[in-house]
């Protein structure tokens, strides 16, 4: 068999399609983030993006009859699963009550905090060049942000809040995937996150419309929908390759935005956006390459 064709199609065409693909169901995730937030809020909204997302482990389980589960790495696989429930908190939040393609543009500073954070913390080698590159990133959120233009609204530190807590949660990643497969990092993660969620919003909780429900369901099927695709993706090809293809969701977004809740974003969100993505395909083409996961 040519391991380097899928169904008949080049390997490395069917790693990009994959990634456009969970591009796009992540730009659907975050679009029914805001219907289903109006009506329960945006607390009890992220605990059920996991809830739904709980069964949707079970293929998984199964398959590996629970094998899994093994690990002994409990500690960093509630320490990611913590991360992701304050990334999530941050991201829905900000996606709820804020112009959907400006919370998406400042979200995508996540992989700029990564790399400062894997210089600092990892000891990355880092060039002058990368170093402009980061500090061009930074540069186009203070352009989305405008300070001194336009008065800046305090909820735009929740995208970059999630930024800051996706940071954390890639460094982390680069410590499990030295021992743990992404199967069971995913599992634990979906686990401790859908916890520790469900706990907090119980005290406020709400019975969500029908309506509600189904959006919710589908924005959890979505969700994790993507989390496959991407994974698959970069098993696929060169991180160097499919990762670019990941802004496509930005276009994506700005095009639900408008057809659904009629935001068009203004200059300064698409020169600062940008920027922003520039900035971050340099920096990265300029990082040593991160080491593969086990499978």
């Amino acid at each position: 068999m040519n391991r380097e064709r899928i169904l008949g199609l080049p390997r490395t065409l069917v790693a990009i399609l994959a990634m456009l693909t969970g591009a796009a169901c992540l730009a659907g995730n975050h679009a029914l983030v805001r219907f289903v937030a109006d009506e329960v809020g945006a607390l009890e909204t992220s605990a059920l993006r996991f809830l739904w997302a709980l069964p949707l482990m079970l293929p998984w389980l199964a398959r590996s009859r629970f094998r899994v589960l093994r690990t002994n790495r409990h500690g960093l696989h509630f320490l990611a699963g913590f991360i992701t429930f304050a990334s999530t908190l941050f991201l829905f939040a900000a996606l709820a009550i804020l112009p959907l393609a400006f919370a998406t543009s400042l979200s995508f500073t996540a992989p700029l905090f990564a790399g400062v954070m894997a210089i600092l913390i990892l000891g990355e080698r880092v060039t002058p060049a990368r170093w402009l590159a980061i500090l061009a990133g930074f540069a186009g959120v203070l352009v989305v942000l405008r300070p001194g233009v336009a008065p800046v609204s305090p909820a735009a530190v929740l995208p970059l809040g999630f930024a800051l807590a996706y940071a954390f949660w890639f460094i982390l990643m680069r410590r499990l995937g030295s021992t743990e497969s992404k199967a069971t990092t995913t599992i634990y993660q979906t686990f401790w996150s859908a916890l520790l969620l469900t706990l907090i919003a119980l005290p406020g909780w709400q019975w969500p419309s029908w309506e509600a429900t189904w959006r919710s369901a589908a924005m959890g099927g979505l969700g994790t929908a993507a989390i496959f695709l991407v994974a698959w993706a970069f098993d696929l090809a060169e991180a160097s390759i499919v990762a670019p293809f990941d802004y496509i969701r930005l276009p994506m977004i700005a095009t639900i935005a408008y057809l659904a809740f009629g935001e068009i974003p203004d200059l300064f969100t698409i020169v600062g956006a940008l920027i922003i993505v520039a900035a971050t395909l340099v920096s990265a083409r300029l990082a040593d390459p991160p080491p593969r996961p086990p499978e």
